[in-house]
């Protein structure tokens, strides 16, 4: 009977561990102001659905922006994009000018429906399912499927 007690208790601690590095809601006046200004500068925050913050390491947090339009968003708390991605596309300014340009030349009739930046490594989704990568600086690398 002691075991099972036991067990049941590393078990909720555990859990409990898990869900506290989880995501959390939070308010958009509580975001860092950098966050705040880059949202502002490219959204209506009255579009902004639901807000979440998740510590990534010891000084990051992540936060996730969920929009009236469906597209949802990640940015770092230095207000580096991370992600974003909607299923009926995303605005393109969210894509550096030189990955914009190949896109419109290469696949002039696809939608971009994903855009990450995972290593420093600019990943493209088209809604042809399609995956573009791209360096740093936007030299194409090639379509990865």
């Amino acid at each position: 009977m002691k075991k099972i007690a036991l067990v049941a208790l590393l078990l909720s601690a555990f859990s409990m561990g898990l869900f506290a590095r989880g995501k959390q809601p939070i308010a958009f006046d509580k975001l860092p102001q950098v966050v705040q200004e880059e949202i502002q500068k490219n959204f209506d925050p009255s579009e902004v659905q639901l807000i979440t913050s998740k510590k990534t390491a010891p000084r990051r947090f992540d936060y996730a922006f969920n929009m009236a339009d469906g597209t949802k968003i990640m940015y770092t708390n230095k207000a580096q994009l991370l992600k974003v991605e909607n299923i009926k596309g995303i605005n393109v300014v969210f894509l550096p000018e030189k990955v914009l340009t190949y896109i419109q030349e290469t696949f002039p009739n696809a939608n971009v429906t994903e855009y990450k930046i995972e290593y420093g490594v600019h990943k493209v989704e088209l809604n042809n399912e399609i995956e573009l990568l791209f360096t740093k600086k936007g030299k194409f690398i090639r379509i990865d499927e």
